[in-house]
């Protein structure tokens, strides 16, 4: 085989590479569905929709049961009706980290709202963004984990305790 054919033969091999891999990248990792959206959801939304705090769905009444009744068990005092309006804007734990806070914070609970929607003049905050600004913790472990709190977790290290 002479050199021009060795020539030839490379570069018949770089150019099926290079078509192999052009190929292959248009086509979509194996073992993922990946979903494109209609051109029409590339729509600005209304006004409207915009507005909505957090998209959360209505909480079922077991939810709100379950946290009235963490709630209750760490003395946060709360309105029911609250309860239900907060969690259908915020969703169920939105609705626990609100109350909890205002009353650890001892702030209006539709003061933290306001911060979670934002206004006018003033941006919308995240959670954790809140939390700085009224210097609470911002989880809900101790609230809602059945009252284990931190030390308590499940899954935390313990020390062993002495035998005799």
């Amino acid at each position: 085989m002479n050199r021009t054919n060795r020539i030839a033969l490379l570069a018949a091999a770089v150019l099926l590479l290079v078509a192999a891999g052009s190929v292959m990248a248009g086509r979509p990792p194996l073992g993922r569905d990946i979903a494109v959206p209609p051109a029409s959801s590339h729509e600005p939304q209304e006004a409207e929709e915009a507005e909505g705090a957090d998209d959360a769905e209505q909480p079922s009444a077991e939810a709100l049961a379950h946290a009235g009744d963490r709630l209750t068990a760490s003395d946060i005092p709360f309105d029911e009706a609250v309860l239900s309006d907060l969690a259908s804007r915020y969703g169920v734990g939105g609705a626990v980290r609100t109350l909890a806070w205002a009353s650890q914070a001892t702030v209006d609970v539709e003061q933290i709202a306001t911060m979670r929607d934002g206004t006018d003049t003033e941006p919308k905050m995240g959670w954790g963004q809140i939390a700085r600004e009224l210097d609470v913790h911002p989880g809900l472990g101790a609230i809602m984990g059945n009252g284990h709190g931190r030390e308590n977790a499940p899954g935390q290290l313990k020390e062993k305790q002495p035998e005799g």
